[in-house]
């Protein structure tokens, strides 16, 4: 039968027990507040017991671990929603930036202009030997021109600020992904698998920033540390203490002189611009790339439709002398079929709203705009009332690069184009908006399972408060019966 000296040692254990316990809860206490901070339980367990005979007598309780509360699955959903979240909102907020300009449908719109040129050729048709007309047709020309061109610098400018975002996300990643393999290293090197519960916190809250910034895929090894890849699987991120990082250099034409986006990996590197997805950095690339670029093709074919449609029949017709003919209204080649040179169907027509420009010749002399249809005839207007008409013709713009125009009328074409921007700001929101409310959802489900709850933990101290009094009530009992078989039977 164990004597008191073991009664003594079972009365320590309770009070050792409960007292790092109780720390535990202090600990969850102190940490309300700290982002990423999930709540640790101290799991106590029974000695080994005691054996007398064939009678097994209790030896106390010691702290077997201390374990934080954390789901797993549910950090890689964050991780991934998150992205996505981020990702939408940054598009949302690229397009949202354009949109007012390039959606206008007011009297400075696109359709607009284009509107008042075609009837500043209705206008002249009514007196074709007007100057006033003609110099007034030069300026509603111009007018339309500064208003592609300011439209299609603006996007411009967009991508150009995409672009350095993506050279200052990138930093921020491998920022990121080096203390995040610091942590790995601390983890897989602990001495009791599992137990460095701060530094896993301090992980998942590093890895909920990544992912804000870029989309990826966490998979976890066997000695608990992070492999990161890119959301693509492009690259490599992280893998065990090693962070491989990004770095961006001269995309060159193919990238309209941007940034590309490597992964470094030793002396391995590879090109994964294209394949970063989501996250702020997925998006400014998405932006930059592809929505923004595509808005700006729209207005190449726009302005390419013009371009070639007005100089086809402008060519055709005379000038008010009724004896010059063959003059492009705005800048082309006759060897382009009207375009200026280098602008082709073959790449989209792409410059061709930067190239646009009314002909030097006819901009010096608007007495060479080929208002007549027929030479020597003075007063002629046949021609201009042709070119009037272009503005409700169909077949005017070419939208899959054949060199045939396949849509239109031009209103129509800028209606779509105003359409496009409208619908994709409000899917982008729409995304956003759902995206942040799944988020918001994630995370106080992982708060309602890893988060602190104070009454919980209020309740805990009690209890162990409890427990620590009656470990040190069972010592002074014992001390009490120790002394007295001290006093009364040790003289």
């Amino acid at each position: 039968m164990p004597g008191l000296n073991a009664s003594l040692y079972i009365g320590l254990s309770g009070l050792q027990a409960q007292q790092a316990a109780l720390s535990v809860v202090g600990h969850n206490i102190a940490n309300v507040n700290t982002a990423g901070y999930s709540r640790q339980r101290a799991d106590l367990s029974t000695n080994n017991s005691l054996v007398e005979g064939q009678v097994y007598f209790g030896n106390g309780v010691s702290l077997n671990s201390v374990q934080s509360i954390r789901d797993r699955f549910l950090d890689l959903q964050i991780y991934r929603e998150t992205a996505r979240q981020t990702g939408a909102t940054e598009r949302y907020s690229g397009v949202d930036a354009i949109s007012t300009s390039l959606g206008d449908t007011g009297t400075t719109g696109i359709a607009a202009q284009i509107q008042s040129f075609f009837q500043g050729f209705q206008d002249l048709s009514a007196q074709p030997e007007n100057a006033a007309l003609r110099t007034s047709l030069l300026g509603k020309a111009q007018t339309m021109i500064s208003g592609l061109q300011t439209r299609y610098r603006l996007l411009s400018d967009q991508r150009d600020n995409a672009d350095r975002a993506v050279e200052s996300l990138v930093g921020e990643v491998n920022t990121l992904t080096t203390q995040i393999a610091k942590l790995n290293d601390q983890i897989s090197t602990e001495t009791t698998p599992g137990a460095n519960n701060d530094a896993r916190d301090q992980r998942k809250a590093l890895t909920d920033k990544l992912s804000a910034l870029v989309g990826i895929n966490v998979f976890e090894g066997s000695r608990g540390e992070y492999q990161i890849t890119l959301d693509s699987g492009s690259g490599v991120l992280v893998s065990g203490n090693n962070a491989y990082a990004l770095k961006t250099s001269a995309g060159g034409a193919a990238l309209d002189n941007h940034l590309k986006v490597e992964s470094v990996m030793g002396g391995t590197v590879v090109d994964v611009t294209a394949g970063i997805k989501e996250g702020q950095l997925g998006a400014k690339l998405d932006l930059r790339d592809n929505i923004l670029p595509g808005f700006q093709s729209q207005l190449d074919e726009l302005a390419a439709g013009l371009a070639t449609q007005v100089n086809q029949l402008h060519s055709a017709g005379y000038a008010a002398d009724g004896v010059t003919t063959g003059n492009y209204f705005f800048t082309g080649a006759t060897a382009n079929g009207g375009l200026p040179t280098g602008i082709t169907a073959t790449n989209g027509y792409k410059g061709m709203v930067n190239a646009l420009s009314v002909d030097t010749a006819v901009a010096g002399n608007p007495s060479l705009i080929a208002a007549a249809g027929a030479a020597s005839a003075t007063g002629d207007n046949t021609n201009a009332l042709a070119l009037a008409k272009l503005q409700t013709a169909t077949g005017t713009v070419d939208t899959d690069g054949d060199g045939v125009g396949d849509t239109g009328p031009f209103s129509s074409f800028v209606g779509s184009m105003i359409s496009d921007i409208g619908n994709k700001t409000q899917s982008y929101q729409a995304q956003s908006d759902t995206q942040q409310n799944l988020v918001a959802a994630l995370q106080s489900q992982r708060d309602q399972i890893s988060g602190v709850d104070l009454n919980e933990e209020a309740a805990s101290m009690m209890t162990l408060q409890r427990g620590y009094q009656a470990s040190a009530r069972f010592l002074s009992v014992i001390n009490q019966l120790t002394d007295q078989l001290v006093n009364q039977f040790g003289k």
